[in-house]
């Protein structure tokens, strides 16, 4: 983004990851807010593809059956992640609606997930590439943040797309409470 400064959130004047685009909302990182047009464009961002809706829906239904039969799927962001990008330690709370999940779609190469656990210890799991992963309930406002990418990682099905080291991440949430 070319207007980035440091703020309250990040003391270097940087998104730390170098690409980004949002589907349904766009997300600013000036005023980490939702909105429905580009501020500095005044474009609006392109619709959800109906497949990603219907991957997070299921998902949500299927791991929250009961509490969440009305989940919709108004974002999605997707970051780009190369060789030397990161996600730095955060809690995702911009959104009105912080009792539904996020659920998020990882593909390319494995990357490690780090998380801080119930009892405030730090955790990391690893996210292989091409896989879905869905955090809510009580983990949903958990302390996380994404490290490095993995060299020879690299799924079969996204090796003509991307580079070794390099991963899109999409993450498919509900912002707005109904």
């Amino acid at each position: 983004h070319p207007r980035l400064k440091a703020n309250r959130f990040h003391s270097e004047p940087k998104y730390p990851v170098k690409k980004y685009m949002g589907y349904g909302l766009y997300w600013d990182p000036l005023d980490y807010r939702y909105h429905s047009q580009l501020p500095h464009a005044k474009a609006t961002p392109w619709p959800i593809p109906s497949w990603l809706q219907a991957l997070a829906r299921d998902t949500v239904r299927e791991l929250f059956p009961k509490e969440l039969a009305d989940y919709e799927v108004q974002t999605a962001l997707v970051n780009y992640y190369t060789s030397d990008s990161k996600m730095g330690w955060h809690v995702d709370k911009e959104e009105e609606d912080l009792k539904a999940p996020v659920v998020g779609v990882g593909v390319g190469s494995t990357c490690k997930f780090l998380y801080t656990d119930e009892e405030g210890d730090e955790q990391s799991l690893m996210l292989p590439g091409n896989s879905v992963y869905c955090f809510g309930g009580g983990a949903r406002l958990m302390r996380h943040g994404v490290g490095t990418n993995y060299k020879n990682t690299l799924s079969a099905e996204a090796s003509g797309l991307l580079l070794n080291k390099e991963r899109l991440s999409v993450t498919l949430r509900k912002v707005h409470l109904s």
